[in-house]
């Protein structure tokens, strides 16, 4: 698994999400998560970025809507 998925999928995780939540919102498949964690593929920076930004957009939707709680 690349860092960079690790870490995301750390923070989706402190932060209350599943990665399903975070595909879901980055419009990627979940399957294609767990090959790329299986270390099968290899992700394109574009996608990791998706992951990025989908995880940052569901964080900052949770915050909006409790008060602004930091969990990062």
């Amino acid at each position: 698994m690349t860092t960079y998925i690790s870490e995301i999928i750390e923070r989706a995780e402190r932060a209350g999400f599943n990665m399903s939540d975070i595909c879901r919102e980055a419009n990627i498949n979940r399957s294609q998560l767990s090959h790329w964690i299986a270390g099968r593929n290899v992700p394109l920076i574009s996608s990791v970025e998706k992951l990025k930004h989908a995880t940052d957009r569901l964080i900052a939707k949770r915050k909006a809507l409790i008060g602004g709680i930091d969990n990062d």
